[in-house]
């Protein structure tokens, strides 16, 4: 709703630029024929100087406004009325009709008979009134996409588009909506019927990237048959809209876990205050009760007490190194897609994580914010043959296209 209201004002205010651009030409045109009618007056009089400067002054007016005012007003005006400009494609029926016109015409050329000539006027303005509710059609439309901020390679993800007709009185019929062909992000197309005048509709679709990347839809191409079906006319819409696609996200099953070095998954064999027991010994009267160890009490006869080995919190340090050569574009690909998979399932399984590379590093953490981070940041790195490798400790885990 925000968007739309946004897109309003702005239109707003580009058709107050454009009343005012109008207006200030057509006050200067107006001056430059005053100037133009005077040196015909004087050039009459025989005043010849005074008719020079009078036509000077009116031709620099005029070139003046030709070269300020009317590239301004040009690029204001919808262009896509016409016929060489819209994108027009014949459809079967629009062939099939072409081919009745043409033997009409044949008929009418070849008999000369009057009633023959007026079919022929009513299929031509058949075919102008189709030109002109076609345009009538696609006027005054504005889209919004909604898509998420981001999403996962090569999982669908749910996306909607709203059309506002803001037509005081014609509703707008048979549209379809899809992406350019020139545009990477792709989503399934999405059919409308009809947007009533002064209403807006909303429909929701799916879409899937199978890429990592920063994904920008600047257009939505829309498409209809409306109204005879002779013709399909494509118009394209603007729309802002961003998505962020992380790597893929591989199943815990494909991932083995047993190589990883994840400090605190084995107990330190010292004392601390952890859950495993490192020793049974004699009661202190400092000691719990909690602690007594009473099986072991019962067979020697002597109270004993429980002691526990420390742990160290659970933690990996993921070094990625963004090194890559041209022709391991596909094999970075699945680097970064099995560093994210680690960082994904070890943080939702509290692990804390922390990923270092050449160029950025984050401190330990269990969030969901780290998470994306690190995701965000693996969506868009790119690989580099002058990379450095990543400066982590010995103990971490070295994701890396390195020596083979």
């Amino acid at each position: 709703m925000l968007s739309w209201l946004r897109d309003k004002l702005l239109r707003d205010q580009r058709h107050t630029t454009m009343v005012k651009t109008f207006t200030t030409a057509i006050g200067l045109l107006g001056i430059a024929l005053m100037a133009a009618l005077y040196s015909s007056s004087m050039g009459r009089d025989g005043r010849v100087l005074a008719a020079g400067i009078s036509a000077l002054i009116a031709l620099s007016i005029a070139l003046w406004v030709g070269f300020r005012f009317v590239p301004r007003l040009a690029a204001s005006v919808d262009w896509d009325w016409l016929p060489f400009i819209s994108r027009y494609h014949i459809t079967r029926e629009g062939w099939i009709y072409f081919a009745a016109v043409s033997v009409v015409i044949f008929a009418a050329i070849n008999t000369s008979n009057n009633l023959l000539y007026m079919v022929l006027s009513a299929l031509l303005a058949v075919l102008l009134l189709s030109g002109f509710l076609s345009g009538l059609n696609f006027g005054n439309l504005s889209l919004d996409l909604r898509i998420p901020s981001n999403c996962f390679a090569g999982e669908p993800f749910p996306i909607s588009i709203q059309v506002h007709n803001e037509k005081k009185v014609f509703p707008s019929f048979s549209l379809n909506f899809e992406p350019p062909e020139e545009n990477a992000f792709r989503f399934s197309s999405f059919y409308i019927p009809v947007v009533r005048a002064q209403r807006h509709v909303t429909q929701a679709g799916q879409a899937m990237l199978n890429r990592r990347g920063r994904y920008l839809v600047n257009q939505i191409k829309s498409a209809s048959r409306y109204p005879f079906g002779f013709f399909v006319k494509d118009k394209k819409y603007r729309v802002e809209a961003e998505c962020i696609c992380y790597p893929a996200i591989l199943p815990q099953e494909r991932i083995n876990f047993s190589v990883l070095d994840i400090q605190g998954e084995n107990q330190r064999f010292e004392r601390g205050f952890g859950y495993d027991l490192y020793t049974i010994r004699d009661y202190l009267p400092a000691d719990s009760a909690r602690h007594v160890h009473w099986k072991a009490s019962a067979k020697a006869a002597v109270l004993k007490t429980r002691e526990y080995a420390a742990e160290e919190n659970r933690r990996i340090v993921l070094a990625f190194d963004r090194f890559g050569r041209p022709g391991d574009t596909e094999e970075f690909e699945r680097l970064v897609s099995h560093t994210a998979s680690l960082a994904y399932h070890l943080i939702n399984d509290d692990v804390e994580v922390a990923l270092v590379s050449d160029d950025w590093k984050t401190g330990y953490g269990t969030s969901e914010a780290l998470l994306e981070s690190i995701l965000h940041y693996l969506a868009l790195v790119n690989m580099s043959a002058a990379a450095e490798p990543p400066d982590a400790p010995e103990a971490g885990l070295r994701m890396s296209l390195r020596n083979g």
